[in-house]
């Protein structure tokens, strides 16, 4: 069924949320200002990002404000409370695995540096050199992404015959690279299964979720009590409509984003997130833990954003904030936090035109609590070279959270992240909450940060060559784009061998048939019109999975086979094999009685460019790269 719902509003964001900030504090019902500042956020960003629901947690000190925003259910008009409605937090599921994890080392079981084979008897490490555990935490196993653990029969096996069917490619040294991987976290909830002698269910309930009094999380839909909340629906808003979200089950790889908790239950998580390892007299773990929790197992860009024992921390207000976002069926949430000021911010919504509610409101909200407890950003040192070090790390880079082979990794080759220097030495570049681009400015030797306080790094080689690029997140890096690696010249060869489709076409009509002069001459003009019709047929198949796509959402990656996919991969196929033949012909093209020299030299340009084509189509995996 679908809902209209409030259309966005086309008065600039900023200004909006300056004005409705002050409008509305003043009229509040709530008795604190802090309040009424989410109120007034949450009401701006609800409205132009065309939010159906969401919940929300600050606590600062003693102070705990639960607020809920919206619908959970449009059809029922069941409105989203912080403590009667449970929201899908994603990702946020992988601090319980890590704070599981901490459990075991700290009660001696576990070492964070020893290699995580020898727990396990039942799963195969994919990769020739020893994965530790440490490296999981920091998103540094060197693992490809992996869409298989979306795929509902792999995710409905038992977890270690799921982690083996799912396994991806080591496609990184261990270590060196930041290279988000669900599965790795999965790997790791089944580490702690082995070492604790019990489900990683059944391990986070009676270690964590009970001490906590969390009674309301669930850790899958399956395991609802029935006092437990209802979940909410969760909504794809497109074109103003909200349609109900496709959902997937991650079954067993639920270590890295299967809870469904409350705005009221994730509070009493934050506050022993922030405090010293005990929540209102129930010790989960030693003030020691917590604080080797919150430091960084790397170190080589200690002032950029990177992980922290499964945290993301991040350089801001004079500080380090620590946290995690997720994102699963629509749902996205975000949790962050202080802990020298004891505040910290969670937010979830259940669809929505943007992530600004979850991701730029937390920031807003703290940036204020920080202001009030006297913490301020250090003045940035002036950078010498600002022009030249932004100049050189201008450029197109390609995120490491990607598939490495099959037609999957076409995916990642939609996400090129293009960087462009200013004369000033700034960088402009888009974030994952603000599109448009962003002003990094520069503060530090190969270090910029824009004004909501998001830092980017650069990573160099031993050369002093810049090989990639660390993102504000802290759980992803970019590869720095050049040559054929760049996936610019998959599109720019398309745009050729499209040209020159049409323009053989066009000869073909001019010439009223293939003419080709001899039987091998219109053999050879055949082939340029079969090249030239799977070209377009190709072009005409993508169009067809575009449009499919925009309109299913994730919906179109997650629910395979998509039959416009699996056309398009066929024509691609198809595409491969006419091209290589296109370019055999080129023998016959040139001897050939009766053809033009314009006609000879068209039609090998046009092999040509079709087989560079074809060969990056093949490179891409578009072309008799398996399923999906």
């Amino acid at each position: 069924m679908k809902h209209q719902i409030r259309s966005s509003a086309t008065v600039t964001l900023l200004a909006l949320v300056l004005w409705m900030w002050g409008a509305l504090a003043s009229s509040a019902q709530d008795d604190t200002a802090l309040a009424a500042r989410l109120d007034a956020l949450a009401d701006v960003f609800m409205t132009t990002e065309q939010v159906p629901g969401a919940v929300a947690a600050i606590v600062s000190g003693d102070e705990v404000i639960l607020r809920g925003y919206g619908l959970a259910d449009i059809e029922t008009g069941t409105a989203a409370r912080p403590d009667g409605t449970r929201f899908e937090i994603g990702s946020i599921t992988k601090l319980f695995t890590w704070v599981a994890v901490m459990m075991l080392v700290e009660d001696g079981r576990l070492d964070l540096q020893a290699d995580v084979s020898q727990y396990l008897q039942d799963v195969a490490v994919p990769g020739t050199e020893p994965l530790t555990m440490a490296q999981l935490m920091s998103h540094r196993g060197g693992f490809e992404e992996s869409y298989a653990i979306f795929d509902a029969a792999i995710a409905a096996l038992p977890r270690a015959e799921a982690l083996s069917a799912a396994a991806p490619e080591q496609v990184f040294p261990r270590a060196e690279v930041t290279s988000y991987s669900n599965w790795g976290v999965a790997l790791a909830g089944r580490v702690v299964e082995v070492v604790a002698g019990e489900t990683w269910e059944a391990f986070v309930q009676s270690r964590i979720l009970d001490p906590l009094g969390m009674q309301d999380t669930t850790l899958a839909e399956a395991l609802r009590r029935p006092d437990q909340p209802p979940l909410s629906q969760s909504y794809r808003v497109q074109g103003g409509i909200a349609h109900p979200a496709f959902r997937i089950d991650i079954g067993a790889f639920a270590p890295a984003g299967s809870i469904a908790s409350t705005a009221a239950d994730m509070s009493r998580f934050l506050r022993f997130l922030m405090g010293d390892g005990t929540l209102e007299g129930e010790r989960l773990l030693q003030r020691e833990t917590m604080a080797r929790m919150r430091t960084r197992l790397f170190d080589d860009r200690p002032q950029g954003a990177d992980m922290a024992h499964g945290l993301q921390t991040r350089p801001r207000f004079g500080t380090m904030v620590y946290g995690h976002g997720g994102g699963v069926n629509e749902f996205l949430s975000n949790l962050v936090f202080i802990p020298e000021i004891d505040a910290g911010v969670f937010i979830s919504q259940n669809g929505g035109t943007g992530a600004g509610l979850p991701f730029l409101v937390p920031n807003q909200i703290l940036a204020t609590l920080a202001e009030e407890a006297g913490l301020r950003e250090a003045v940035p040192q002036e950078v010498p070279d600002a022009q030249a070090r932004a100049a050189e790390a201008a450029g197109r880079y390609l995120t490491n959270r990607r598939t490495f082979s099959g037609p999957a990794q076409f995916f990642g080759a939609l996400g090129v992240l293009s960087v462009t220097a200013t004369p000033d030495g700034a960088l402009l570049l888009p974030t994952a909450t603000l599109p448009a681009p962003s002003r990094f400015e520069p503060i530090g030797p190969d270090l910029w940060q824009n004004a909501q306080g998001d830092r980017i790094s650069l990573i160099r080689n031993e050369d002093g060559q810049i090989v990639r690029l660390a993102d504000g997140t802290g759980a992803h890096t970019h590869d720095r784009l050049s040559g054929l690696a760049d996936p610019i010249w998959l599109w720019v060869s398309l745009g050729g061998a499209v040209f020159l489709s049409v323009t053989t076409l066009l000869g073909l009509l001019w010439r009223h048939g293939l003419g080709g002069g001899s039987l091998s001459g219109t053999f050879a003009a055949g082939m340029s019109l079969a090249g030239a019709v799977s070209v377009l047929g190709l072009v005409a198949a993508g169009l067809a999975a575009g449009l499919a796509a925009a309109r299913l959402g994730s919906e179109y990656l997650f629910d395979q086979p998509q039959p416009t996919l699996e056309v398009f991969l066929v024509a691609a196929d198809i595409v491969a094999v006419v091209a290589a033949a296109v370019l055999l012909s080129l023998v016959l093209v040139w001897r050939a009685p009766g053809w033009s020299l314009w006609r000879r030299l068209h039609q090998s340009l046009f092999a040509v460019v079709f087989a560079v084509f074809s060969g990056l189509m093949l490179n891409w995996g578009l072309a008799f790269g398996g399923p999906i």
